[in-house]
């Protein structure tokens, strides 16, 4: 039980913190004149971010482990697509000391290794737990 709510929070608050990263938190360059790549990479973070609130509030209501744990194996992918948008997919700004650069590409290392490590830790947890009932 603490386990399915701690890491349902958990996945949650990495959910809203990837939305709020490139918008408000450490928000990518304007678009007031020009949509630069960042502007899109916002947009995709948003998406993703709102992929991974969702995808904690459904562990939230599941107790079934095997579905836990293919949500769990979900959120790692997430976790490896917050980084694959700024830096593959849709890119960021060519200028190292613009605002995508500075500050909205290390917020989303960060948290793509706090959702990562989290849903490598919980996917131990249930492969552990599954080794000890066979």
């Amino acid at each position: 039980m603490k386990n399915r709510i701690i890491i349902a929070v958990l996945f949650i608050i990495s959910g809203l913190l990837v939305i709020l990263a490139p918008t408000v938190l450490f928000p990518v360059c304007s678009a007031e004149k020009m949509k630069m790549a960042c502007y899109y990479t916002s947009k995709a973070e948003i998406g993703l971010g709102s992929l991974i609130g969702v995808l904690g509030i459904v562990y939230f209501f599941f107790k079934d482990k095997g579905v836990r744990l293919g949500l769990s194996i979900a959120q790692l992918a997430n976790a490896v697509l917050i980084l694959l948008y700024p830096l593959a997919l849709t890119g960021l700004c060519g200028k190292e000391d613009m605002a995508c650069r500075v500050g909205t590409l290390p917020a989303l290392i960060v948290l793509s290794v706090v959702l990562g490590v989290t849903a490598i830790i919980n996917i131990i947890f249930f492969a552990k737990s599954k080794k000890q009932t066979a």
